[in-house]
């Protein structure tokens, strides 16, 4: 069950940096592209299109090579799309983010079918929330790590630095794909009609459907954070790169720990009602953040951003846990992919249109309000009668 772990977390962690390395670094890296890096949107947007094509596919090939060998394609992926984006290179960087994304879709299906075989039931939400920390520390490592290597060496060997930490991984994960990927189906169909029939699975179960839907707006709220905090912070509120990426890491370093805590007390009472709880509170917290500008003193700009770091950033185990737990005991892949796709529906949207709206409007007030709204209503469809 360690090695699982291990591999699913520090694989997951190492894809998740490769897809945050350009959000966190725009502000030094922008003028050398050639961009706003209010635009760093649509870099968001596109990494969340690939990871939307590639949850098409994800199942077949999973069945037919196994978990490891998939873990060890995305990684391989998301090393060739850092690698593009720090050339610098505009239609480069956009094959880059497409490369992550697709190298983003399989992550957690991947993981969801490794850990189901070998953890036990009574402790999934738990475990799944100890995967899930991969994005934290992830995030963490972005932004403790990602603007001091630009500072003493250029935001191009930040992302060089991400590319090699994935492509030693591929060969980390080798060594146990004998010993775990023991399930795998040779004649398995790579036909992307799996995937949407995952979809259809979804949609058709009105349990499934519900927590799919509001994963939506969760992603869209946390992909939107994650993409225009330091920017935001840098811009409006005048910090340093350092010390935005600080206080991004900060929030993503308290949610590890978070997000055990919500897993321990979903298994402990209801995964429905974390999440609803979680929605309502990070909707509100994070339109917050809208009214941060320079008058507001360095400290509470860190503790907002560990508040929305302890809502926004701590949702995705209990989500996976209660995929796991409403989908028919022979659909758990299925069924977590069918939900990934929506998830990275509202990854793929929320960016870009975030950006636009900015753009159209001069402000990102109704972006916020939106974006905040959302995931408000996404929290609040679990207090329904009949919801858990």
């Amino acid at each position: 069950m360690i090695p699982v772990l291990f591999l699913t977390l520090f694989s997951q962690a190492a894809i998740v940096l490769a897809s945050l390395a350009l959000p966190v670094i725009a502000p030094a890296a922008a003028a050398d592209i050639g961009i706003p890096a209010s635009a760093i949107g649509y870099f968001s947007s596109l990494v969340y299109l690939g990871a939307v094509t590639s949850s098409l596919l994800t199942i077949g090939f999973i069945n037919r090579y196994g978990g490891i060998r998939m873990l060890q394609a995305s990684l391989a992926l998301a090393a060739f799309g850092v690698a593009f984006v720090a050339t610098g290179q505009i239609a480069l960087i956009v094959a880059g983010a497409i490369l992550i994304g697709l190298s983003y879709g399989p992550a957690n299906p991947t993981s969801s079918r490794l850990l189901i075989r070998f953890v036990p039931k009574d402790l999934q939400n738990f475990y799944f929330s100890v995967k899930q920390t991969s994005v934290p520390v992830a995030g963490t490592l972005a932004g403790f790590v990602l603007p001091v290597l630009t500072a003493l060496a250029g935001w191009r060997i930040a992302a060089l630095t991400c590319a090699l930490a994935c492509a030693g991984l591929v060969v980390v994960a080798g060594a146990w794909r004998k010993n775990l990927d023991t399930d795998r189906d040779p004649t398995a169909s790579l036909s992307a009609a799996i995937g949407f029939r995952a979809i259809a699975l979804v949609l058709r179960q009105p349990r499934l459907r519900r927590v799919a839907l509001s994963s939506v707006t969760f992603a869209s709220l946390q992909f939107v954070f994650t993409s225009f905090f330091v920017a935001m912070v840098t811009e409006r509120a005048g910090l340093s790169l350092v010390t935005a990426g600080v206080a991004l890491s900060s929030a993503m370093a308290i949610s590890a720990g978070t997000r055990l805590l919500w897993g321990w007390i979903a298994d402990k009472f209801s995964g429905g009602g974390v999440l609803g709880f979680l929605g309502v509170s990070m909707g509100a917290l994070f339109f917050t953040l809208y009214f941060v500008d320079t008058t507001w003193p360095t400290p509470l700009i860190f503790a907002l951003s560990l508040a929305i770091g302890v809502t926004a950033v701590s949702w995705n185990g209990i989500f996976l846990a209660e995929i796991a737990r409403v989908a028919p005991a022979d659909k758990i892949t299925d069924a977590t992919a069918g939900s990934m796709f929506f998830m990275f529906v509202g990854g793929f949207l929320a960016p870009a249109t975030f950006s636009l709206l900015a753009r159209l409007t001069g402000d990102f007030l109704v972006g916020f309000t939106v974006v905040a709204a959302l995931a408000i209503i996404g929290g609040f469809s679990f207090f329904r009668r009949g919801a858990a």
